[in-house]
C-alpha cells in the first residue's frame, strides 16, 4: 500500500505509516473538536507544485473566514495559495440547488483542477441538503469512484456525533474514518482522536489525546505494551539509594531495572526520598530524570540545595533532566511522551515520577485507563533496565485502615515502601517500612525515618510496638 504522510506529529505512528494514498477519509466530530485544523494541516503539509490540492467550502463556514482562521497556524503557507492550493466556494451553489447536484458540481471541479488532494468542508452540509438518502448514496458512490480513478486523496469533514456515524451512508462508502472528541474534564477540555476505520491496513486502536496550538495539532499516541513480553535477563546488580540505613533494609539497594512505589501520608517525605535516590545516583554517574507534577521546579532545586545537591550544575552536564507539569493541565499520554523524550535525551538509567496520583486524576473518567497506563509505563522502564521510583499519596492520614493505591497498582511495582506519621511518646514522628521487594530479601522492621537539613535523610531506630499499617503506634 502506498501511503502519504499526514504531516501531523505522531498521527502516522497511529496509522502505521500514514494515510493510504488515493483513499477517501471521513474526518468527523462535534463542532469545535479540531476537524478543520486537522484537515488543513494535512493539505498544507502535502500540497506542492506536483501534488496540487483543492479545498471546497460549503455552507458551514464562508470561504473568507476559513482562510482567515487557517492563517493563524504556522503550517499555513501563503505561497502555496493559488499555486499549489486552490479554493472554491460551493455555498451559493448548494443554496440554489440540492445535495445531489452539489456532488455533481464537485466532480466538475475535480475534472477541472485534477487535484492530488481534495478537501470538502463541511461535507455533512451537502448531505443535509439532500432530498433522498438513496439518491444521495448513489451520487456519493459515483463521486468516490471517480476520485479513486483520478488518483486523488480526499478528506471529507463533517459535524457528526458518535451516534450518527453508524447510520450515515458516508461511513459505509469511505475508506477511512478518523473521529475527534472534545470533552470537559474539571477546569479544562480533553481532546482525543480515534481511528475507527482504515481499509486494508492495521492501526493503533483506542483514543489518543492531542493538543491544538499555533503549530496546529500534535497527537500523543496512547502508551502500549508489547503483545509479547520482551526477553531480558533481570539484573542482580543493586541501585543504591544513598540514604543512610535504607540500603541496609533493602539488602544493598533496589535491584537495577526494578520499579519501586513509595506510598505515604502527605508531607511525610516521599519527594525527599525519591529526590535523594535520583540525585545520589546522578552524582555517581547514573544519569536520571525527575518528573514532578506537584512540586514547583524552583522549590525542588532549593530542596536539593538544602541537602547539598547542585542541581543546575548536574543539568548543565546533561546527566540530569528535571521537568514540571501543572496537574491542572495534565494529560497522561502527553506526559509519557515527555518522559520518554527526557530519558532518551540524557540516557537516563534512573527515573522518578512524583506522583502517579496525578495520573489517576487525569484518567478519572476511565478507571481502567489508570491501571493500564501505569502498567505500560512500568513495563517500558523494565524493558530498558531503568530503575524507577514512583510516589503515591495514601487515602488518609492517621487512618485506622490503609488504602495503598488504585486497582492492582501496588502489585505492578516490584518494591513497595510505606512512609507514615505515627505517634510515639506524645510526638508525631515519621516511620518507614519495606513492605515488599520482588526477588530479593528485605528487612521487615518498622524504623523511624529522620529528615533534617543538618543531618540529611536517614533511617533511625526500630519503632517500639504498634503497627504502621494501622496508622497508630504507641510506645511500650
Amino acid at each position: 500500500m502506498v501511503r502519504i504522510s499526514s504531516c501531523v506529529p505522531n498521527l502516522d505512528v497511529i496509522l502505521h505509516g500514514g494515510l493510504p494514498k488515493n483513499s477517501t477519509v471521513l474526518i468527523c466530530g462535534i463542532p469545535g473538536s479540531g476537524k478543520t485544523v486537522l484537515a488543513n494541516q494535512i493539505i498544507f503539509g502535502n500540497a506542492d507544485k506536483d501534488n496540487r490540492a483543492l479545498i471546497i467550502s460549503t455552507i458551514s463556514e464562508p470561504m473568507s473566514r476559513l482562510i482567515q482562521f487557517t492563517q493563524e497556524f504556522s503550517f499555513f503557507n501563503v505561497d502555496k495559495v493559488g499555486s499549489a492550493i486552490s479554493y472554491e466556494d460551493l455555498g451559493p451553489f448548494i443554496l440554489k440547488g440540492n445535495g445531489e447536484k452539489a456532488l455533481e458540481r464537485i466532480l466538475e471541479l475535480v475534472m477541472e483542477y485534477h487535484p492530488s488532494l481534495l478537501l470538502i468542508d463541511s461535507f455533512k452540509a451537502i448531505q443535509d441538503m439532500s432530498g433522498s438518502k438513496g439518491i444521495f448514496r448513489r451520487a456519493l458512490y459515483r463521486l468516490i469512484s471517480n476520485l479513486a480513478a483520478l488518483s486523488c486523496t480526499t478528506l471529507l469533514v463533517g459535524e457528526y456525533d458518535p451516534d450518527e456515524i453508524a447510520n450515515n451512508v458516508e461511513a459505509a462508502l469511505v475508506d477511512n474514518i478518523i473521529e475527534l472528541y472534545n470533552r470537559p474534564i474539571g477546569l479544562r477540555d480533553s481532546r482525543s482522536l480515534r481511528v475507527c476505520k482504515l481499509r486494508g491496513s492495521g492501526y493503533i486502536d483506542g483514543e489518543h489525546s492531542f493538543r491544538i496550538s499555533s503549530d496546529g495539532i500534535e497527537i500523543f499516541p496512547r502508551t502500549l505494551t508489547p503483545s509479547h513480553p520482551v526477553r531480558y535477563t533481570p539484573s542482580k546488580l543493586r541501585a543504591k539509594t544513598g540514604i543512610e540505613g535504607l540500603d541496609e533494609l533493602l539488602n544493598g539497594g533496589f535491584l537495577k531495572g526494578t520499579t519501586t512505589l513509595i506510598v505515604g501520608d502527605p508531607g511525610v517525605g516521599k519527594t525527599v526520598t525519591a529526590l535523594h535516590f535520583l540525585l545520589n545516583g546522578v552524582k555517581n554517574g547514573e544519569s536520571g530524570v525527575y518528573c514532578s507534577f506537584q512540586e514547583d521546579p524552583n522549590q525542588l532545586v532549593q530542596i536539593a540545595m538544602n541537602f547539598g545537591f547542585e542541581v543546575e550544575l548536574l543539568q548543565k552536564k546533561g546527566i540530569l533532566n528535571m521537568f514540571y507539569t501543572s496537574p491542572i493541565e495534565f494529560d497522561a499520554d502527553e506526559q509519557m511522551m515527555r518522559i520518554i523524550a527526557a530519558v532518551e535525551r540524557c540516557g537516563a538509567v534512573r527515573v522518578v515520577v512524583d506522583s502517579i496520583s496525578d495520573f489517576e486524576a487525569a484518567t478519572a473518567r476511565d478507571k481502567e485507563r489508570y491501571f493500564n497506563y501505569v502498567y505500560s509505563m512500568v513495563q517500558w522502564f523494565k524493558n530498558r533496565c531503568i530503575t524507577a521510583v514512583l510516589t503515591q499519596e495514601t487515602g488518609e492520614m492517621f487512618g485506622s485502615a490503609l488504602t495503598l493505591t488504585g486497582r492492582g497498582v501496588s502489585h505492578i511495582a516490584d518494591n513497595l515502601i510505606l512512609l507514615r506519621y505515627v505517634p510515639i511518646d506524645s510526638e508525631v514522628k515519621r516511620a518507614l517500612t519495606v513492605l515488599s521487594t520482588r526477588g530479593s530479601h528485605h528487612s521487615k522492621d518498622v524504623r523511624e525515618y529522620l529528615i533534617s537539613e543538618k543531618e540529611g535523610v536517614k533511617v533511625g531506630n526500630q519503632v517500639p510496638g504498634g503497627c504502621i499499617i494501622a496508622g497508630s503506634t504507641s510506645a511500650t
